[in-house]
């Protein structure tokens, strides 16, 4: 048989669930459960007299770490000041203790501090589940049964982050991208960061009945992303400019025992008896990218004016979590994707288990004006059993874009990974209302697929030809330079496979993997075209020709 399957058969059998959470593959975790009991929860009103001198941090926190140490957990909520003329907090990041409700009146807003604060970690974030103090200390157990919520059983509170978070246009290096030159957004990155919800290293948690406010800022309105020391994914000594010449090590480059791994004359991976063992399985990994999220529910969130790139929710490692109900005006209703793909990326150099993304529920998403509902993305991780029902997307790229990962080929300890057990059901539905409008806020992989009414209306607005137009033509939104105004695409963009009847080469190099749209009644109402679900040899560069670098890519 050949190696290359052989390969990737053991690599599709090896066990895809996180570190913490591989006692859980052979069993039902299930999702969020309430194990907090409060007959006397604490109340926190608003303050009275609200001005530019309030901050409400340290009063919350200190409420959350009182509850925290009741017997059965505790309740704290937050409801608008005694004399009902301020229903706003001003707070600066808080560190949601275990065994808490934070329950908070539909009429709340929690304003995040944003610039008002010197520290970086408390401009970004508002709430973190899990998250270590330190990383050079990480915290031994996960922050456990916790649940942000209304005191309304279906009415969304307010987390604006928008009025303390300035639109900030810079250049950023790396992953995610050069922002060129120039003194507009169109030619910067955006570089404001925004989290209102942040989970980390977390057992049964809950984040529901949540409206943010933001303001195109370059990340995710609830991210659920591994508690770690942020170190290489890979025990390895790099090479600063030539990647084949990274030297693999038996543990951390920390220790001066560590050694380089066994290899024969032909530079290939062995064991004490000689044979050879994959890269894949040779390589050690850091297993601090493994403390995900785990057992969660995150259901009736909306995000207004999202960034392109990011959204309403993003898993970039967890498993067993419910999402459900989802509205994002702008940007992407969920995302699974575990960091950027590239050669510098620690998250993927960890390899296909430490922060994967497994038995994953997606059910009832509406985006508008957006990238799209449901973006999937395993680049170097094995997923396993994710499930998506009912899409709506209205005037955005698409409804449901799933891609193969992107690849470093000269990085050994990089590879393609792939989802499996994947399952599509219910509505999948993208609907266009306007024309010869483009307020469909994309990336850049959307721009491969424009309909030739878009092409059109570059070229006039341009003063071109539908043959000479280029990606430069495309006008730009407020999330920077990279991210592009255009008119709905079609309702899937099946980017894993080569085509209907191709998918393409399946090995650990390549990565194509076969996903089953059978199941799902994909609809497309008021576009240009008939078509439903574009693959990856509909590729074409803005003045039509063949994309065929990026199909294969």
């Amino acid at each position: 048989m050949n190696n290359k399957i052989v390969y990737y058969s053991r690599m599709l059998i090896a066990t895809t669930l996180s570190i913490f959470a591989v006692s859980a593959s052979a069993m039902n975790v299930g999702y969020f459960e309430n194990k907090v009991f409060d007959d006397e929860p604490e109340t926190l009103h608003a303050n009275n007299n609200f001005n530019q001198r309030t901050n409400d941090t340290l009063r919350l926190q200190g409420a959350l770490n009182r509850a925290s140490r009741e017997s059965d957990g505790g309740i704290v909520r937050l409801s608008a000041s005694r004399n009902n003329n301020n229903k706003r907090f001003s707070l600066a990041r808080i560190t949601v203790p275990s065994n808490i409700r934070l329950e908070i009146d539909p009429d709340v807003i929690l304003e995040m501090r944003g610039v008002r604060e010197t520290s970086n970690i408390n401009k970004t974030f508002l709430f973190t589940l899990g998250r270590s103090n330190s990383v050079n200390n990480l915290s031994a157990k996960a922050a456990e049964n916790i649940e942000i919520t209304s005191t309304h059983p279906h009415k969304r509170f307010t987390i604006d982050s928008k009025k303390n978070m300035p639109l900030i246009y810079g250049f950023q290096a790396g992953g995610n991208g050069n922002g060129g030159s120039g003194n507009t957004f169109e030619t910067g990155v955006s570089r404001t960061r925004s989290i209102p919800v942040g989970v980390f290293y977390a057992k049964n948690f809950s984040i529901s009945n949540l409206s943010i406010i933001d303001n195109h800022t370059e990340s995710v309105g609830v991210q659920l992303y591994p508690d770690t020391d942020y170190k290489d994914g890979a025990y390895a000594r790099r090479h600063a400019t030539n990647r084949s010449l990274d030297v693999f090590l038996d543990g951390p480059p920390s220790n001066i025992n560590s050694q380089p791994l066994r290899m024969n004359d032909n530079k290939e991976f062995i064991d004490s008896s000689g044979n050879v063992i994959p890269d894949m399985f040779a390589i050690k990994r850091n297993p601090n990218w493994g403390r995900t999220p785990i057992k969660g529910t995150i259901t009736n969130i909306r995000i207004k004016n999202a960034h392109t790139g990011y959204g309403a929710v993003q898993i970039y490692g967890g498993d067993w979590i419910n999402i459900n109900n989802i509205q994002t005006i702008n940007g992407i209703g969920v995302r699974l994707e575990s960091g950027n793909g590239t050669s510098n990326d620690n998250s993927n150099r960890a390899g296909p288990h430490f922060s994967s993304i497994n038995n994953i529920k997606i059910s009832n998403i509406k985006v508008t004006n957006g990238f799209t509902g449901v973006w999937i993305e395993p680049h170097s991780k094995l997923m396993n059993k994710i499930s998506i029902r009912n899409i709506n997307a209205i005037d955005s790229g698409s409804a449901l874009l799933i891609a193969k990962g992107t690849l470093c080929r000269t990085c050994r300890d990089l590879t393609r990974g792939r989802v499996n057990n994947i399952s599509i059901t219910g509505e999948i539905i993208l609907r266009q209302t306007q024309y010869n409008n483009p307020i469909a806020e994309v990336g850049y992989l959307a721009t491969f697929f424009l309909t030739l009414a878009d092409r059109r209306n570059i070229a006039n607005n341009a003063g071109k030809t539908i043959r000479t137009i280029s990606i430069k033509d495309i006008p730009r939104n407020l999330s920077g330079s990279r991210w592009y105004l255009i008119e709905p695409v079609a309702p899937v963009l099946a980017l894993s496979q080569l085509s209907r009847t191709t998918i393409g080469d399946q090995s650990e190099k390549e990565g194509f993997f076969p996903v089953d749209y059978s199941r799902a009644t994909i609809t497309n109402i008021g576009l240009t075209h008939n078509k439903k679900i574009l693959y990856r040899e509909d590729m074409r560069k803005p003045n039509g020709n063949v994309a065929t670098g990026t199909i294969y890519k």
